[in-house]
């Protein structure tokens, strides 16, 4: 401990936020996930390219949005955006920036395979492990999946620990190791910097209503967690919901800030879960790779 004097100026070594997160036993989040996040925000693009890169995403997109709800037709290209989207990541994106975008894809849908099994519902499968595998429409399915799991649960009560037959089914949270490595990078921005950009695409080739529905997606992290509390008994992931409330809709947001505040929130989950995991062993006994998982952690 620091031997501080009253109006004594202190400018010398000491931890950082940094290492004020690893060392927070309290803290839910996967110390691999947060040395990639600590390096990728620590990237020359995060100081200076974001902050004017975010306002011109804001503005570009707003422009692109108001065009496409006056034309009387509508456009998209799901094909060139999965294109575009892979080649931007693979040449433009720090490998952290692109383990942490994969790694988000797979740890969301760990986290609905969680509510369907344990809920009879079907299970999402989308989890790339490479960069290349982000074709076949992977973003726009990826939301559809939330939307499908909620709609699903047809407003029926999820069952509580004290009200379940059978135990809770976590042999789904593992997480296959993920490659970003390619043949070459011309740049290497951070994730944020990276999503900004993206969106400009992202609402470029879809259809208003594609590109409304998937922004509004943001908005039900806080049903995802009700359920998670609900079928853990856990009131600790509902401290996790975003600002805002779900039924005022929004469309104009910050949406690369919002999405990484998003990927972040499922990170927080997907650490509880695994914690939940970790005492439920007869389940994670019947998953070999969740057992490695546990172990590692």
């Amino acid at each position: 401990m620091l031997d501080v004097r009253p109006g004594q100026m202190i400018d010398g070594p000491g931890p950082g936020i940094w290492d004020a997160l690893k060392g927070d036993p309290t803290f839910h989040f996967d110390r691999r996930a947060l040395r990639l996040l600590e390096t990728d925000q620590a990237r020359w693009s995060h100081r200076f390219i974001r902050p004017p890169a975010r306002v011109m995403s804001r503005v570009v997109v707003a422009l692109i949005v108001l065009v496409k709800r006056i034309l009387p037709f509508q456009f998209s290209s799901h094909g060139l955006l999965d294109r575009l989207g892979i080649f931007f990541l693979s040449r433009c994106v720090s490998e952290e920036g692109g383990e942490l975008l994969l790694r988000h894809f797979v740890l969301e849908t760990n986290v609905l395979a969680f509510i369907a099994r344990n809920s009879g519902l079907d299970e999402p499968v989308l989890r790339p492990g490479r960069l290349d595998e982000l074709d076949d429409n992977a973003v726009i399915v990826h939301d559809l999946n939330l939307y499908e799991i909620l709609a699903g649960l047809g407003r029926r009560p999820l069952a509580r620990p004290e009200q379940r037959t059978t135990p809770l089914d976590f042999s789904m949270l593992h997480v296959d190791p993920i490659d970003v490595s390619t043949k070459r990078r011309w740049l290497r921005l951070d994730l944020e910097t990276g999503l900004c950009l993206m969106n400009i695409i992202f609402a470029l080739l879809t259809t208003s209503h594609e590109y409304r529905r998937a922004v509004h997606s943001l908005q039900l992290d806080e049903s995802l967690l009700s359920c998670l509390a609900e079928l853990t008994g856990d009131e600790l992931f509902r401290s996790w919901k975003p600002t805002g409330y779900g039924p005022i809709v929004r469309t104009n947001r910050d949406v690369p800030r919002d999405l990484l505040a998003h990927a972040v929130i499922h990170e927080y989950a997907h650490a509880r879960l695994l914690d939940h995991a970790a005492k439920a062993k007869p389940c994670a006994n019947s998953c070999p790779e969740l057992e490695v998982a546990l172990a590692g952690r």
